[in-house]
């Protein structure tokens, strides 16, 4: 109390010289350092004025789609930087607030804020992104939705034919653009009720890509990779009432969605001469649907209730209806063709119905121990009537006959989860978790009707130092599932008339020993390690591992293991109050194996043989297996520094270096060759470096700096020609090696 009382009477003592000798120098006064402002200027700049706009020019040295995928910067040459921070936060009654970033680029942003303190918010927000893709890619399309071939085209039945082809290709634009428009409220209705309601408008469009081809027999059909016209509109509206107790709280919302789709179908011109004169060019088209309309209407609830400083409720639970009644498209886009049987149906008046459930109990019942009791659950049910469909496949042929109709298919699904976990709390302010859950779940028209997995965790945490703690996780999990039934798709898909005419042995789409991996009997162990170290008060350590190991046990032909292997490190260091550094760097490693079987149809489709002569779906020396491995290593850094009062400095540098490896074995049947395929390497040098100079409290310049490299050998796309596949047209597609240069320089004006 003393040294209190001394400090009192010391500071009261400063005041009075302060006031009393105004004229002394203000070196002579022990107390000047407390009167001067200790925060760094950018901080002030971010919190002591209304408003601050930000002009300049940046410039991109050359066009890229790595670099610029997704931040506006795709092209070359000058652009616009331009943001906006207008606030006043300082009326007691109400505030307001305007905001907008990349005012210059594609990626822009913004919203505008009105409401009164505590009682009413309103705002409006925009959000435009846009993302680039592989732009050099070539195709001999035009159009949008229809395509057509030039009409010069010289037609072949391989693209090696195709005399002409390289004075036809064009390059095209495949990029996505989406604008996104909120305007919402909420609202405080008393002490306990609060009213929230927002809308959402969403345009989507550009150009993506989708592969296609026309055949009638799926095995060997004339392909070509196309652009794709994407123009969605999307709706959205949701209002909610929030309610806030001293034991519960609520908070429910409704939503209603409405997606649509400009296209229904893209159509293109048959550029192959393999088939008849209604299918080959100049008059065969192919034609496929496109995303359908629909609409999604839903329902949420969250709830916390506390009976006591001890024990809590929390529930989660929702219920989710989605229609697609879109009017159906033709059998098939060529009036050519001949279709004698009408289609079963104007329309799906397809409807499936999810119903979430999440509910948690916790419960302190010593004064160490911790217990949660958990439950979630999921049920999706699928209603539109079944109808068989009598198609034209690939728009090869003419209406298939009676036998190949197909059915579409309930795929109803439903997964219950109940868990358990217990926390104890124990000496050196260690931690010990223990969990466990038991999921089940159940599906429709599956190869596997029904699955169970039971999940163990142990976990200890322990900080044995205040400058030291670590965790660490040990976890296994264990999948069993049903009688794997071989069949299932094979007999809710197909008519019993072509069920009836396949011999039984023959009845199957894959075969009977592949496995989905989904399905599939599997056992997971996993372990984890993170360790945090603080030798001082400038220094941090971290450390962190995973491995992961998972055995389908059970699968033969199919995914049959897995492992993953993480190691990141990462340290930061606080030199001064004006300098910090932080370093990182990180190993990611995942293998898998698969396995799968070499066969023909017909007699060799047989896979139920068990005796020599053994035909080929009957054979394991027909089989092959693939190993797959890919690695990552990564490593960063980042430095902040303010090297004077009004001078600031920043860097941010990360280097990716990664690799996907893929190699082959088989078992002995002379017709069958493995030969891997090229390592794909890829790598990544990315730095950033920004300076901001002070010139006043008010006006400030900034400058930018970035420097990408990139680069890639993937085989897919390496030599790899429009015209390289005898059966596939390709875009052409070039792997990125990029090297881009930006330059971006503003001035900074903040303002009362």
């Amino acid at each position: 109390m003393r040294r209190w009382r001394q400090a009192s009477f010391s500071i009261a003592g400063a005041l009075c010289t302060l006031t009393a000798g105004a004229t002394a120098q203000a070196d002579e006064d022990p107390f000047a350092p407390l009167l001067e402002e200790s925060r760094p200027l950018a901080t002030r700049l971010q919190s002591d004025y209304k408003g601050s706009v930000q002009l300049g020019l940046g410039y991109t040295s050359d066009p890229s789609f790595m670099f610029g995928q997704y931040n506006g910067l795709q092209d070359d040459g000058a652009t616009l930087i331009g943001s906006l921070d207008w606030n006043n936060f300082y009326n007691t009654e109400s505030y307001w607030q305007v905001s907008a970033n990349d005012l210059g680029l594609d990626t822009r942003e913004g919203s505008v804020t009105w409401g009164k303190v505590d009682r009413l918010k309103l705002f409006f927000e925009f959000d435009s992104q846009l993302q680039v893709r592989n732009d050099s890619g070539v195709t001999p399309f035009r159009g949008s939705s229809s395509l057509k071939l030039p009409d010069d085209w010289v037609s072949g039945t391989n693209t090696s034919d195709w005399s002409n082809l390289d004075s036809s290709l064009k390059s095209f634009d495949r990029e996505l653009t989406r604008d996104r428009y909120s305007l919402g409220i909420d609202a405080r209705l008393n002490d306990h009720w609060q009213l929230l309601s927002t809308l959402h408008y969403e345009d989507k469009a550009g150009t993506a890509e989708t592969g296609a081809a026309i055949f009638t027999d799926a095995a060997s059909g004339d392909a070509s990779l196309l652009p794709a016209p994407v123009d969605y509109r999307t709706a959205e509206f949701d209002i909610g009432l929030l309610y806030q107790g001293r034991r519960l709280h609520m908070d429910g919302r409704l939503f209603y969605s409405d997606f649509d789709n400009r296209d229904e179908v893209l159509s293109w011109q048959n550029p192959y001469s393999a088939f008849g004169p209604n299918v080959r060019y100049p008059n065969g088209v192919g034609g496929l649907g496109l995303a359908p309309d629909n609409t999604r209407t839903s329902g949420r609830l969250t709830a916390q209730y506390l009976f006591s400083a001890t024990t809590r409720l929390q529930f989660d639970g929702s219920y989710a209806v989605t229609e697609q009644d879109q009017d159906f498209l033709d059998y098939t886009v060529n009036p050519a063709l001949e279709v004698s049987q009408p289609l079963p149906l104007n329309d799906l008046g397809g409807e499936v119905a999810t119903g979430t459930a999440n509910a948690k109990l916790l419960l302190r019942p010593l004064p160490k121990l911790n217990l949660e009791f958990r439950y979630k659950g999921m049920d999706k049910d699928y209603d539109a009537p079944r109808a068989g469909y009598q198609a034209v496949p690939g728009d090869g042929g003419n209406q298939s006959r009676s036998a190949l109709t197909v059915y579409n298919t309930r795929h109803d699904y439903q997964s219950q989860t109940f868990g358990v976990e217990a926390t104890y709390r124990l000496p050196l302010h260690g931690k010990l978790w223990l969990e466990y859950d038991f999921e089940n779940i159940q599906r429709e028209n599956a190869a596997v009707e029904e699955t169970d997995e039971s999940r163990f965790v142990l976990a200890y945490r322990i900080q044995p130092w205040a400058s030291f703690n670590a965790r660490f996780e040990l976890g296994y999990a264990d999948r069993a599932a049903d009688t794997y039934q071989w069949a299932q798709s094979y007999y809710a898909l197909l008519d019993t008339e072509l069920i009836n005419a396949t011999p039984d042995k023959q009845r199957y789409q894959n075969h009977p020993d592949m496995s989905q991996f989904y399905l599939s009997n599997r056992e997971r162990l996993e372990g984890k390690m993170d360790l945090n170290y603080l030798p001082t008060v400038d220094w941090s350590l971290n450390l962190n591992l995973l491995l992961r190991d998972e055995d389908y046990d059970k699968t033969e032909l199919g995914l049959t293991d897995t492992a993953w292997q993480r190691l990141h490190l990462s340290a930061s260091y606080n030199a001064t109050r004006d300098l910090s550094l932080s370093v990182y760097g990180g190993y990611d490693e995942y293998e898998s194996g698969q396995s799968s079987r070499a066969f023909r149809g017909g007699q060799e489709k047989n896979a139920f043989e068990v005796t020599p002569p053994l035909p080929q779906a009957s054979d394991p020396g027909r089989n092959w297996d693939i190993d797959t491995r890919d690695s990552s290593f990564t490593l960063g850094a980042n430095l902040q520094w303010q090297l004077r009062r009004n001078v600031e400095l920043g860097l941010d540098y990360s280097f990716v270096d990664s690799s996907s490896k893929q190699d082959y074995r088989t078992y002995g049947a002379s017709d069958l060759t493995a030969s891997n395929l090229p390592t794909v390497e890829t790598r990544l040098h990315h730095l950033e470096l920004n300076g901001t100079w002070h010139l006043r409290d008010a006006l400030s310049i900034r400058l930018d700096y970035q420097y990408y490299r990139y680069s890639s050998d993937d085989w897919a796309w390496q030599g790899v020609q429009t015209n390289t596949l005898g059966k596939v047209l390709t875009f052409g597609e070039r792997n990125p090696n990029e090297q881009i240069h930006y330059v971006g320089t503003s001035v900074i004006y903040h303002w009362q």
